[in-house]
């Protein structure tokens, strides 16, 4: 059982009001109707705005974990496509290079193969 503790409140009239209708309206003593009251509007409101603000800042948040998952994405496509352009056009290699005869689609997934080989 909770600890009850006494309170004297000197409340506007309309606030008054309001809290002996609620009374009525429950068939519960104004003592009751008060605390009632001010625990939705103190506790139990309190913890669902908190609840909201905090669902509002992790939306937040994955929305911007999404925005850079695809950012980075588009970075690694943009550089695979650069090495790709780089190995076509870069010219022929030295003659004692062993990729030298191979043709730049080959040497392309050499570069792939040895980068998953890196991570």
């Amino acid at each position: 059982m909770s600890v009850k503790r006494q309170l004297t409140l000197h409340l506007d009239a309309d606030v008054a009001a309001a809290i002996e209708a609620e009374g009525k309206r429950r068939g519960l003593n104004l003592s009751r109707a008060a605390n009632d009251t001010l625990r939705r509007a103190l506790i139990d409101e309190a913890g669902q705005a908190l609840a909201d603000t905090i669902k509002a800042r992790l939306d937040r948040l994955d929305k911007r974990d999404h925005a850079r998952a695809r950012e980075l994405a588009l970075l690694k496509e943009t550089l695979l496509l650069f090495v790709r352009v780089w190995f076509e056009y870069a010219g022929s290699l030295d003659d004692d290079d062993p990729d030298a005869s191979a043709n730049a689609e080959i040497r392309f997934q050499g570069f792939l193969e040895m980068l998953s080989e890196q991570t």
